[in-house]
């Protein structure tokens, strides 16, 4: 198990992780919660 953690392919896959967590939480913190308008239609109507 030791061996493993200290591999190559460890640490990449938990770097990969750690760039993609931090990746999703700047794009979630950067989407607004709601819309300005709540009743805006969301699709043309005719």
């Amino acid at each position: 198990m030791f061996r493993f953690i200290k591999s190559s392919f460890a640490r990449q896959f938990a770097g990969g992780f750690l760039l993609g967590a931090l990746g999703m939480v700047a794009l979630h913190a950067a989407q607004p919660e709601m819309p300005a308008n709540p009743y805006a239609p969301s699709h043309q109507v005719r």
